[in-house]
């Protein structure tokens, strides 16, 4: 269960070279939709497998609605945004922020008193946001159009979380990623009406091989896998899988692309996954610091 861990966490790397790849060949919206039709069909075998139910209770239709169209719009955002900046950058930015934010979002909802370690996560958190966007090398790095893209995807992902967190009170994560990503490629398919179906018979074969790629094995295994590994090894052992998911984008961005990571990047990198750790997994018996 474990390599097979390492090799979802590869996946979700892998897809910011690909997808930055297929952004620029066709447009983001009718990218990120042609992902999500392959990955809602290749769930219903998978659902029948685990014998998942298909009927949705009434108390998570909105939940999941959400989760939809906060998917949509993050789908959107990255791919968007991948138009204007590096994707191992993109892949740092996306995968550690959303973390952080939904924690703190999540404790605000419930109003609930931070504990000393979380008090400290949440200034690690916005200082590696602000070097994340290079905040400390040029103010003005905040309004470019890369940084602004993937702040709100963050945002959106972070919203996401939350969303998915009271779905999953009512329907399996396999059902909610089924759905979600249904809903998602729904909102996103107005864009073949604006953007007609012309463009896809223009694309090259290595966009198609690409998106399978992207849906099959970078989203429905790599979804698949990880949740059914937080069954296995447990939330702490398994969740502390996703700390890896920065480093293979970086790896994959630069053996794919040749990407050079910025070093505001690795050192933002670096101490976002700090506060990840330090949010969810720490031992605080092991840091007085850290004690409550």
């Amino acid at each position: 269960m474990k390599f097979l861990m390492i090799l979802a966490m590869m996946g979700w790397g892998l897809v910011w070279p690909l997808s930055k790849i297929m952004s620029e060949t066709l447009n983001p919206e009718q990218s990120s939709c042609i992902r999500f039709i392959i990955v809602s069909f290749s769930f219903i075998p998978i659902m029948y497998i685990y014998k998942v139910p298909f009927k949705i209770p009434k108390k998570a239709l909105i939940p999941i609605l959400l989760t939809g169209v906060f998917n949509a719009a993050y789908s959107y955002l990255i791919y968007m945004g991948l138009l204007y900046g590096d994707a191992g950058s993109a892949g740092v930015i996306a995968e550690v922020l959303p973390i952080i934010l939904a924690s703190f979002l999540y404790s605000f909802i419930k109003k609930t008193t931070l504990l000393r370690r979380e008090k400290w996560a949440l200034a690690f958190g916005i200082l590696s946001g602000m070097i994340l966007i290079d905040l400390f090398g040029n103010w003005r790095a905040l309004f470019m159009p890369f940084n602004i893209m993937f702040l709100f995807a963050a945002l959106s992902w972070a919203l996401l979380i939350i969303a998915s967190r009271y779905a999953t009170e009512y329907v399996s994560a396999i059902s909610l990623n089924f759905y979600s990503s249904c809903c998602t490629a729904i909102l996103l398919l107005p864009s073949f009406l604006y953007y007609g179906i012309t463009p896809l018979w223009q694309v090259h074969t290595h966009f198609w091989f690409l998106a399978i790629i992207v849906a099959l094995f970078c989203t429905t295994f790599a979804t698949t896998t990880y949740y059914r590994g937080l069954y296995v090894l447990g939330v702490t052992q398994g969740g502390i899988y996703a700390l890896l998911v920065p480093l293979f984008a970086l790896f994959f961005a630069w053996l794919i692309l040749g990407e050079i990571p910025k070093w505001h990047t690795l050192i933002g990198g670096t101490l976002s996954i700090f506060t990840i750790y330090l949010m969810n997994y720490c031992n605080p018996k092991h840091f007085k610091i850290f004690k409550q």
